[in-house]
């Protein structure tokens, strides 16, 4: 999370905290924790007063119990996903120019040799390259790259 988004985030929602590589709120997530502790702890209990004395022996019952409690932790999770929303700022920039594919385009042919020519592809193939906005940077890398090899 850059800074600028931080800032405004703090703002909106109140003190924050990156937990796991998640932004969370510190309130929100005290009350998701009490939240889960007294979910999976009552239904424990309950399912050793209810449940356990039906086992065939205590060992067995007191295992049940505490799986319901597990099974209450994910129940207290899922509660939690719906009182609580989402802490993200999601920021999308399109990147303008296109050095970056350009120089990917380059390390391709020094890595794995010649990448082709535009011309030898199917008409199909070439269609869809227009469609995706990749024909113009293969048809410009390919001019350059011929012009480099008369030049030498």
């Amino acid at each position: 999370m850059n800074d600028q988004n931080a800032v405004r985030a703090i703002g909106a929602h109140g003190q924050l905290a990156e937990i796991w590589g998640d932004v969370v709120s510190r309130p929100q997530l005290a009350k998701a924790m009490m939240i889960g502790a007294v979910l999976s702890v009552a239904i424990y209990y309950l399912t050793l007063a209810t449940i356990a004395p039906l086992a065939a022996t205590p060992a067995i019952g007191k295992a049940l119990a505490m799986l319901a409690g597990i099974v209450g932790s994910v129940i207290s999770g899922a509660v939690c996903s719906r009182i609580f929303a989402p802490k993200r700022i999601i920021v999308e920039q399109a990147e303008t120019g296109t050095t970056w594919q350009t120089d990917i385009l380059e390390q391709l042919g020094q890595e794995g040799g010649p990448i082709g020519r535009v011309e030898d592809l199917p008409p199909v193939v070439v269609q869809e390259m227009r469609e995706v906005g990749l024909y113009d940077l293969f048809k410009s890398y390919q001019s350059r790259r011929d012009a480099d090899r008369q030049g030498e």
